[in-house]
């Protein structure tokens, strides 16, 4: 087996309800039911839903659920929150306290809306500055994996030092947006090897969403629509081995960054005992632990896309990636 498929274990968390995809909840509900029970199902994670929607995506679980009981069980939940608003604006809690209500409703044991016991265990939420972020953790509840989403065109690194600094005990993760539907809301490979390096200069683990529905950096379309613009997006390959090889070889901005901008699929290399970039390696042993202390997953729009042209990559294949 290929240390790639080790790599990848629960790396994509389906956001299919988001742009470009934009699909209907019902829709995004039953090709989770299909990814959880497909053959490529460990690489797939969390599925994101909105709070705000969380009771009607239990209705839909309930249908299903009559149909299909035998092929149920519990699914993990990543529960967006609007985030917090300017300390001058009105009722600025209101929407963030009465989504984490949502929440808590939803994960309570004697909720009998929530049949097949499924658990939001993970929350997201925008921090776009340190005193937004200070009342957000303020409010954030305990027993739950939270993903503070900051902004990568200045140097996070207050930010991260605030997550890495917080005396809560609450499990506190950073967030980066890696894309978007328009080439603006695209960082550079700079940016965003200075959140991995200030990431790992702190050992705050995080995750990743948007534009990364491709395993190497490219040029693809930014949308699934006819007159798509291209762009230049980060391929999903690039900031895995960006993450871990920082917290492995405590790499510089400089050589991260080149892995981030690199284009050539040989460069990301990978057999039974370890990874590679050039002549850092990441052994079998040390994936599953650096997976849990960088980089947590990504979000995606798409599952079938990332993991099929996984697999068409030179060096993979399907049996390699997910052995029966």
């Amino acid at each position: 087996m290929s240390q790639m498929s080790e790599l990848m274990r629960k790396s994509i968390d389906y956001a299919g309800l988001f742009p470009p995809a934009s699909l209907p909840l019902d829709d995004v509900v039953n090709n989770y039911h299909q990814y959880v029970n497909s053959a490529e199902q460990s690489m797939l994670g969390r599925l994101i839903i909105p709070a705000s929607r969380l009771s009607e995506f239990s209705a839909l679980r309930r249908s299903q659920i009559s149909v299909l009981p035998s092929q149920t069980r519990p699914w993990r939940i990543s529960a967006l929150l609007p985030p917090i608003g300017s300390p001058n604006a009105e009722n600025r809690f209101q929407k963030f306290d009465e989504a984490i209500e949502l929440i808590q409703n939803f994960n309570a044991p004697g909720n009998q809306r929530n049949t097949a016991n499924d658990i939001a265990d993970a929350i997201e939420v925008k921090t776009p500055d340190l005193e937004i972020m200070e009342a957000t953790i303020d409010r954030l509840p305990f027993g739950i994996q939270s993903f503070l989403e900051l902004p990568h065109a200045d140097d996070p690194v207050s930010l991260v030092q605030r997550l890495k600094s917080d005396t809560s005990k609450k499990d506190l993760n950073a967030k980066i947006r890696t894309g978007g539907t328009t080439p603006s809301l695209i960082p550079s490979p700079e940016e965003v090897a200075r959140f991995i390096w200030n990431c790992t200069q702190s050992d705050v683990s995080f995750k990743a969403t948007a534009g990364l529905h491709h395993p190497i950096r490219n040029d693809y379309r930014l949308t699934y629509e006819t007159d798509s613009q291209t762009a230049t997006m980060f391929g999903f390959l690039n900031v895995f081995y960006a993450a871990l090889m920082s917290w492995e070889h405590a790499l510089d901005i400089s050589e991260l960054t080149k892995i981030l901008s690199a284009k050539d699929p040989s460069l990301f290399g990978a057999n039974e005992n370890e990874i590679f970039w050039g002549d850092f390696k990441v052994q079998a042993e040390r994936i599953k632990s650096l997976r849990l202390q960088s980089i947590i997953s990504f979000g995606s729009c798409s599952f079938l896309e990332p993991t099929t042209e996984l697999q068409d990559m030179p060096g993979q294949s399907r049996q390699s990636l997910f052995p029966a």
